[in-house]
Order: C-alpha cells, then structure tokens, then sequence
C-alpha cells in the first residue's frame, strides 16, 4: 500500500527554507519536523486475529528506516459494548488478542494511547454490504507499448448498496531451479591431498535434496487500487484491472498464482484512499504544488488539530483466487529470475593450494560461496552459483497448501 508513500510526501510537506538546486548535489536536512503518528488500520468480516500497524514520520536524513511505534495501547469499541484489545507483535504490528470480525449494524472506534501518552480515536464505523467477486479474467494486451498479462476483476452488486470497491492481491509462483543437478559433493568427505588419474569416484558424491528443485515465492501489491460505482449505468465491476504483468516478467515461467482480495468500503475511506493513489502516483512531490494534509477519520482526544495519520477502515471482503501460466497466453517462456550464464569449470586434479582454478579453490567455491555442483567430465568438475542450482537459497521450498499444479 502506498501509506509509506504518503507518509514521506507528509514529511516534504512540513519543511520549510529548503532551498533545492537543479544541478548541484546537496545534503537534504529537515528544517522544520512534526512527529506524526501513522496508522493503518483495516477490520473485516473475517472471522481472524484483526491486525493494526502503527508507525510514526522520521526526518529526511534518517533515510527511510521505519519508526515503529511498538508501546501503545490499542483497542476496539463497539455500540454493542464489546471491547476487542491488541497487542504488539513485532515492527509496529498489533494483533488481537481474540479472533473476531465485524458485524452489520454495529459500529467500531479504534483508541491509540501511544508511547507519549497522547490518546486518539477514530470516529464510528459501519460494515458495508458484501459483494462476491464473479470472476477473474486474464488478458494478452499492450499497454504503452509494453505486452503483458492484465488480470481483470468482475463483480455485479445485487443489493444496490455498495459503491465504492478497493483491491489487494497476493501473488505466488512457482520457480523450478533453472541448474539443477541431482547430486552434490559431500564436503565431509573432502580430499585435500591426492590426485586420482580419472577422478573416477572422486569427489565423493551424495544426492541433493529434492526440495532444492521447486520453490515458491510471494509478493504483495502495494499500490492503492480503488474504483467506484458512482455514475455507471449499471451497480457491477466490468472488467477493472487490478494486475498488469508484463510477458518478460519471471513470474509468469513455471506457474502463477493470484489471489485478490475485494474490499467495499464507506465513502469518506474511498475518498481517503484516492487521495493517497494521487500522491502515491509517478508525479514529481518537489514542485510547487505540493499536497496539503490529507485528514482521516481519526484524531487525537480533545486536540483536533494535532495532525495523525491514516484511516480506520471496516470493510466487508471477499477473495478468489485463479492460477496461470506463459504457455496459455502463445508468449515465449520467460527467462528465469536470474542470470545462470556463469558455469565454471574447476580442475579437481590440481591440488596445488596455489593452483588457479583448482582444488583448493573448488572447496572454496562448495563451502564458503554456496556454489553447486554441476556434473563432471573426468577431472573438470562443472559448478554453478547457488541460486542457479538451489531456488531455496533464495525462495521457500514448501509448497503452499492451496497450491494446484
């Protein structure tokens, strides 16, 4: 989600005598700073440990490392008189101490007392109606010259009561490691000493785990993507896109998978969300017409003024998920994720610890390196850099447990 974005242009927003230079590099300091607390905060109709994150702005010259806010006292209220409470789990993340999810035709308010001691509220919150998602479509198109996979979300509202949608999605993929070989050199074994005139039966070999072959990673968007039904003829999502991948991109190479979340939300949250899609867009933030300060729905007790952060969403949800790959598309086959071009050849004859490319330098390559062993012709020994010949170096080798091959 683009908050991170925002927070940041909040920042740039608070300073004052910067004087910028076009063509000379300078050190941006803060002038003026505001320590702001940051709030994201989204509850749904799942029954689920809601989550909460709280950070707080930093200065320009501290770089962008987060500052979590991880001693404050969260909690939910809701008109029925049911107090859900949090606590904090790592990096600024609150979860709640019991499963829960929001309820039709009640209200919630979120209370923050935070490290300082300032205590804020958001105003009252209703669930919205819920609306399935239909169907997920995929499409071949060009976009500004580029081709690549669009996936499209539809939905119809039959009740007539919802208006204003926002997406997230969560993508898996498959990896098959682009090198690899079934067996390894058993290093415990090792050699230093000794030359065999064929190699035959040396180096030791032992059979490589099986889970170094297949991986799976995940990503998650962090775009604010939203839409509304307001003025349309019809109370339906018609093929909105949500996800453009481009046909070069190693996602799409072995086996994709997308799961996207559909979120309907009150007006004031889907007005919140598109300024921040506004300020989060590729727009220069360093002109002169810089945005102001975009108000949420919460507020610090008493103090009004005092500016936070962030929005208390509650929104129904709805998720389908859809699996996919290259090959139904009529595109080339991706390359893999990484460049695998660097095959080496090692001369396991040469036990000179001095010798280049050889013995000592192979061990060196195996155990301190994480290369991989590649096969054999007689005394060359063929090694490869660990994340060509081991996806699990650099990916998870369990397979997830809604994966469908």
């Amino acid at each position: 989600m683009k908050l991170k974005t925002y927070c940041k242009t909040i920042i740039l927003c608070l300073l004052a005598n910067v004087i910028y230079n076009c063509t000379e590099p300078f050190a941006l300091v803060t002038e003026s700073f505001e320590d702001v607390l940051v709030v994201e905060a989204t509850i749904t109709n799942e029954l689920k440990n809601q989550e909460i994150k709280l950070s707080r702005t930093f200065k320009l010259e501290e770089g962008s490392v987060p500052v979590y806010e991880t001693n404050a006292n969260v909690s939910i209220i809701t008109s029925v008189n049911e107090t859900y409470t949090f606590s904090h789990i790592e990096n600024g993340l609150y979860k709640s101490n019991q499963e829960f999810q929001a309820q039709e035709g009640v209200s919630y308010m979120l209370k923050i007392k935070d490290s300082k001691g300032d205590e804020y509220m958001s105003t009252d919150e209703f669930l919205p109606s819920s609306v399935a998602i239909e169907e997920i479509n995929t499409k071949l198109i060009n976009i500004e010259g580029e081709l690549g996979v669009q996936v499209l979300v539809d939905s119809e509202d039959t009740s007539n009561d919802a208006n204003y949608f926002r997406y997230e999605y969560e993508e898996t993929y498959k990896i098959e490691t682009e090198l690899f070989y079934r067996y390894d050199i058993d290093l415990d074994n090792w050699k230093e000493q000794g030359t065999q005139p064929f190699c035959a039966g040396d180096p030791e070999l032992i059979a490589r785990p099986e889970n170094q072959k297949t991986c799976y990673s995940t990503n998650y968007s962090n775009d604010i993507i939203v839409t509304s039904l307001n003025g349309l003829d019809e109370s339906k999502v018609s093929e909105f896109p949500v996800r453009f991948i481009p046909v070069s991109s190693h996602v799409l190479r072995d086996r994709y998978s997308i799961l996207v979340k559909q979120y309907i939300q009150s007006a004031d949250a889907n007005n919140f969300y598109k300024v921040l899609e506004e300020l989060g867009g590729d727009k220069n933030l360093l002109t002169d017409n810089q945005p102001g300060f975009v108000k949420g729905n919460i507020s610090l007790k008493d103090n009004d003024n005092k500016k936070v952060i962030g929005f208390f969403d509650v929104s129904s949800i709805t998720t389908k998920r859809v699996f996919f790959d290259y090959s139904e598309f009529e595109i080339d086959k991706p390359e893999y994720i990484y460049n695998c071009d660097d095959l080496r050849t090692l001369n396991y004859a040469a036990t000179d610890p001095n010798a280049e490319n050889g013995r000592a330098y192979l061990f060196w390559l195996l155990s301190v390196k994480g290369y991989k062993y590649y096969g054999q012709d007689a005394c060359d020994v063929f090694v490869v850099p660990p994340h060509c010949g081991d996806c699990s170096t650099f990916a998870s080798n369990e397979k997830p447990i809604f994966w469908e091959d």
